[in-house]
């Protein structure tokens, strides 16, 4: 398993079950404090997470994430990292096959009905031809009605 889940230059954060654990995350804490291009660290116990902010300019990226493999491995009941091997990367999730859902089509051409009528709409309000008022009323209505197809296929979102 890889411990460092995500890494930016200047902080990293490790995540492990073992962190749920408050002595190991102490103990982790305490080690990282110690470390001279550490900053700063935030534990999440609920989490198993630790953040660990660092001087890029002490420590470069690469090699910060490998010390911290270094002192966290063997107090999460890893095995230390063979020399020279590289840290894996997860592989992509497959890209999927076939047609898209169809929340997804009719989202979309909610979304394209929404802008075409909306545009339409301001267009002919501005414009003002003698008797285009209902086609200003009926592209407005069928922005709302595109609207009301787009608050539906998110309204669990909406709600959460």
């Amino acid at each position: 398993m890889n411990l460092i889940v995500a890494s930016i230059p200047g902080r990293l954060r490790l995540r492990d079950k073992g962190l749920q654990e408050s002595s190991t995350l102490r103990t982790l804490e305490s080690l990282f404090q110690d470390h001279p291009a550490v900053t700063g660290l935030r534990g999440n116990r609920r989490a198993g997470s630790l953040v660990v902010e660092y001087d890029v300019a002490r420590l470069p990226r690469a090699r910060m994430e490998q010390e911290a493999l270094e002192i966290a491995r063997p107090h999460l009941g890893m095995p230390p990292a063979a020399p020279g091997a590289k840290r894996s990367t997860p592989a992509r999730p497959p890209r999927r096959r076939g047609p898209r859902p169809l929340r997804m089509r009719v989202n979309r051409v909610a979304k394209v009905a929404m802008l075409v009528s909306l545009g339409v709409s301001l267009a002919v309000a501005e414009l003002r031809p003698r008797g285009w008022k209902h086609w200003h009323a009926t592209t407005g209505w069928a922005f709302v009605v595109a609207l009301a197809v787009h608050l539906y296929v998110y309204r669990r979102h909406l709600v959460r």
